[in-house]
Parts: structure tokens; sequence; C-alpha cells
């Protein structure tokens, strides 16, 4: 029984880290963000959300995440955390 349960726990923490790294591994398009997604991110209300929205909306797309330094509010450490969650997807 003892063993059973070492075996189940060992898988459990195994496929726990391989979802997790692989769920940080998927960015979404920042040109295609909403601001429930935006929000998810640490620094970015639903204030900031909506100017990054509205720049990106303005500019009918960006090309660069570093673009977003332009929006006010958002300075190097959000777009570290931005850049975590989000990427530029180039058109298909």
């Amino acid at each position: 029984m003892k063993k059973i349960f070492c075996m189940l726990m060992i898988f459990c923490f195994v496929f726990g880290l391989y979802s997790v790294s692989f769920s940080q591994a998927v960015k979404k398009d920042i040109n295609k963000a909403t601001v429930e997604e935006l929000v998810t991110v640490k620094g970015i209300g639903e204030k900031n959300a909506q100017a990054i929205l509205d720049f990106v909306k303005e500019k009918g797309g960006i090309e660069t995440m570093d673009e977003l330094l332009e929006v006010k509010g958002i300075g190097p450490e959000t777009l570290d955390e931005l850049k975590a969650h989000f990427e530029v997807k180039k058109a298909e």
C-alpha cells in the first residue's frame, strides 16, 4: 500500500511540473488579448489593460512587445511580466 501511495505521489508531482511548464510555454498573442486575459498579469489592472488594448487598436496592432513601453503606466518591470504571458505572433 505504501509503495502504491509513493508511486502515485511521484506521478502527481511529475505530471504537475510538466503541466505548469507547458502552460507557461504557450504565450498568447498580445494583438488579440482581452481585458480578462491582461488583468491576470502581475501589475496590470483593468485601467492598464484597457490602455493596452486601446493602444494596440489605435496602432492597428503592434510588431514588438517593446512598443508597449509607450503606454502610460507600463514600465520595464511590467513589460517583463507581460512578455512572460504574451508575444507578438506573426500573421499566418
